[in-house]
């Protein structure tokens, strides 16, 4: 213990000798270390609730309503509501930074929604963006994607929803759409885009990642259901496999260079997150991943309907941590550089390039702008730095 204490100690003095002599270097990493500094410390204290255990929707291999873990919470719907104000106005006072709703579809609890704003500013809820939120409603607003062809999108999900949602949210300064690539829509990603271009909305990526149970149902499958298991077999399901992973870098990072404007994402996460093995250490005995950003631990918290912490591996206790390629987990992972990430200028350039991306997913320009210095990040070229 005491030599593991000694090598950490001597990696933290490392890393910051590495970033000081990069900073001497360059007024713009300067400048956006600032930002990343800014940006950190707003993301300091997290905590994630579930607000809504109602769905208008039945995604494909939802991790909320998942078998293994979903949990019927109606007998503390009415206690929810009762106690809610009381919980934010103690969530508050112990500090929390960053909110992430989460649930079913937190758009159908649209009065928590308010009442949160009431206590925080900052936060972040996903939504399927079939129902317009209040503007009193102060939070970040990421409405999930999932095709761009409309029968795709009704085939994936239950129903087709995004033309309504782009409708409903276009030009809204909270909203960013979040596109969930799969192996079945990768080719889509263009026309998503455009229509996010088109509508004055800016678009970002999830990677699809199964969870544990959807697994051991595609290995002994037995048939589909009519709920979230309809179309998933073991011969083609929404699992990304090694060639799927090489399309979406490709594709990904062509998205970046033709949509400057729209496409917000990095070109070092966006190859960082399709590497073909697991994307975290694993533990040998649990497979539970150890340095998963999102994982519960410290201070960090994860509330269920009853508003009591519960105690989950990470922001989403259903998924298979050796398959995650989930944003959440991932863009949580890259607040702290790994050595490898501050070795030289230009990969130091490439880490505050990830960091400032998280911002601009999850926060708002109008309530933190002097998070947002120096972007869109990717116009910055290596020569500048």
């Amino acid at each position: 213990m005491h030599n593991q204490t000694v090598g950490r100690l001597g990696h933290l003095r490392e890393t910051a000798r590495l970033i000081r002599k990069h900073l001497g270097e360059s007024k713009v990493l300067q400048e956006q270390y600032a930002a990343v500094t800014r940006i950190s410390h707003l993301f300091a204290r997290p905590a994630f609730y579930e607000i809504s255990d109602r769905c208008n929707l039945k995604c494909e291999g939802c991790y909320y309503f998942d078998p293994a873990t979903f949990r019927d919470g109606e007998a503390d719907r009415l206690r929810f509501d009762a106690d809610w104000e009381s919980f934010l106005a103690q969530e508050r006072a112990r500090g929390v930074t960053m909110l992430y709703f989460l649930g079913a579809e937190p758009a159908l609890e649209e009065k928590r929604l308010i009442a949160a704003g009431r206590y925080f500013q900052r936060g972040n809820l996903g939504t399927n963006g079939t129902i317009r939120l209040d503007p009193e409603i102060p939070f970040r607003i990421s409405i999930s994607a999932w095709a761009a062809d409309e029968a795709d999108d009704a085939r994936l999900r239950g129903g087709s929803t995004l033309r309504k949602a782009l409708r409903l949210y276009q030009g809204d300064s909270r909203a960013i759409v979040l596109y969930t690539v799969n192996p079945t829509n990768i080719d889509q990603v263009p026309a998503m885009a455009r229509a996010c271009r088109d509508h004055g909305l800016p678009l970002t990526f999830n990677l699809w990642s199964p969870t544990a149970s959807m697994l051991a149902r595609l290995r002994s499958f037995t048939g589909n259901d009519n709920a979230f298991f309809r179309i998933s077999t073991p011969q083609r399901s929404l699992v990304l496999g090694d060639g799927d992973l090489i399309r979406v870098r490709e594709t990904l990072a062509q998205a970046i260079e033709d949509f400057p404007d729209t496409v917000i994402y990095s070109h070092a996460y966006n190859r960082w997150s399709t590497r073909p093995e697991p994307l975290y250490a694993l533990d040998p005995d649990t497979g539970i991943a150890e340095d998963c950003g999102s994982r519960i631990t410290g201070s960090f918290r994860y509330y269920g309907m009853t508003l009591e912490a519960q105690p989950v591996k990470c922001c989403t206790p259903a998924m298979d941590c050796r398959s995650c390629r989930m944003y959440s987990g991932g863009w949580s992972s890259q607040f702290s550089p790994r050595p490898e990430q501050v070795a030289t200028r230009s990969t130091f350039a490439e880490w505050l390039e990830m960091v400032l991306t998280i911002g601009r997913i999850f926060l708002r320009p109008e309530l933190d702008p002097e998070a947002f210095v120096g972007t869109p990040v990717h116009r910055t070229s290596m020569e500048s730095v």
